[in-house]
């Protein structure tokens, strides 16, 4: 006569087990086998009627919830789960039983000691061979894993709560600021075109300079404000119909003094398809003119610094080349993310965010913006628009230079 089950039978019927099928061994040692098995668990194995009543319970009774598993055997789960949580076992438990859906839930089950322990029980009805109706249930703690997931949770209400005041902290300074600024930027043109009267020379400079420092700090507070926006998810794009060829020569024409300053060549090529595109024409330019000033700063005297607007397919291709000192590998991997600069940069005006906005308001656009560059001898920024292409009449390319750059 055939002794107990052989070590491959074992084998097999654990991994059916844990398949959810019913053992590939001899009927009359499958109780037995289960229950050997059930009592070298660590998770603590049950029996239920239909009603939830235990009639076995394993040995991990003892270590998590502190009871013999003797002592389980008759109790419902009104006895042993926490009030709060027991309709969703006994609705778990009836699915099991009458409609054979095996269930997983997440309740609190009482100690001995009348602690609470979070637990997750997996419910499912016994082989049908077996006495109908009944459910086996499984049962392992989950505190750890409830105890990080709170964390995870405060620690995210908490960072929406920054943002929220970071929200409202630029939205309130946004408005302060602005206010004398316009105020600045307006008495300082009034006196720089001597509306009510001349100036010395020196005045007249230094009314310039009052004026563009103040557009600067402004640029800068839109910047700031843009960026809380995108990151909040609140930035809206309003795409239309929109000259491309006179806002790249807008956003040109925004840098041309600095460059010239710096003796560095400035010069646009619209192709003639690209004169018209359809997207949001305020972040267009506030894209061309972040790549455009980045790209002057980083070109030494005699460099070069070319704009080029084209078509492919559907989608409009923005590209600014420049001859400057290009960027390392090490800083590439950290440039388009907020507040980020290279190394080179240190020393020189900027927040770090101008490459950050025009990769976000790119994507926003459906997009992405490429950097490709070389230590030494230069970088090449692609912003690409996978909608903005207008259909237009073929015609010849036309080149801007921008007067007064070297």
């Amino acid at each position: 006569m055939r002794g107990g089950p052989t070590l491959r039978e074992w084998i097999r019927a654990a991994l059916a087990g844990f398949r959810g099928r019913a053992p590939e061994i001899p009927a009359p040692q499958g109780s037995a086998f289960w229950r050997l098995l059930a009592e070298q668990a660590p998770d603590l194995i049950t029996r239920h009627a239909p009603d939830g009543r235990i009639s076995f319970a394993s040995a991990a009774a003892q270590n998590l919830l502190g009871r013999a598993p003797a002592g389980l055997e008759g109790l419902t789960p009104q006895d042993l789960v926490h009030p709060e949580d027991l309709a969703l076992v006994q609705a778990a438990f009836r699915d099991a039983s009458y409609f054979g859906r095996d269930g997983v839930v997440a309740a609190r089950l009482l100690h001995r000691d009348g602690r609470a322990l979070w637990m997750e029980l997996r419910c499912r009805r016994a082989p049908l061979d077996e006495a109908g109706g009944d459910i086996v249930a499984v049962t392992r703690e989950i505190a750890a894993f409830k105890a990080e997931h709170a964390a995870l949770v405060e620690s995210r209400d908490e960072a929406l709560a920054a943002t929220r005041e970071k929200s409202r902290f630029l939205a309130t300074m946004s408005h302060e600021l602005r206010t004398p600024l316009n105020a600045i930027l307006g008495f300082s043109e009034v006196m720089a075109l001597q509306m009510f009267g001349p100036l010395t020379p020196r005045y007249q400079e230094y009314a310039g300079l009052i004026q563009d420092s103040g557009q600067h700090l402004l640029d800068l507070i839109n910047e700031l404000l843009d960026m809380s926006k995108i990151e909040a998810g609140k930035f809206e794009l309003h795409q239309e119909l929109f000259e491309l060829q006179a806002v790249v020569e807008s956003a040109a024409r925004f840098v041309a003094i600095a460059a010239e300053r710096s003796g560095v060549a400035l010069e646009a090529d619209v192709a003639p398809a690209a004169r018209m595109a359809f997207a949001d024409k305020r972040a267009v330019k506030q894209m061309l003119v972040n790549l455009l000033s980045n790209a002057v700063k980083f070109t030494p005297p005699g460099g070069s610094v070319r704009l080029t607007a084209a078509i492919d397919g559907k989608a409009v291709v923005l590209s600014v080349t420049d001859t400057g000192m290009g960027i390392s590998a090490a800083d590439l991997e950290r440039l388009g993310r907020p507040f980020e600069q290279t190394q080179a940069s240190h020393g020189k005006e900027g927040t770090g965010l101008g490459l950050a906005l025009v990769k976000a308001m790119a994507a926003l656009h459906g997009g992405e913006a490429q950097i490709a560059s070389v230590l030494g001898e230069g970088t090449v920024v692609t912003v690409r628009l996978p909608h903005a292409a207008v259909q237009l009449p073929e015609a010849d390319s036309i080149v801007v230079p921008f007067r007064g750059a070297a």
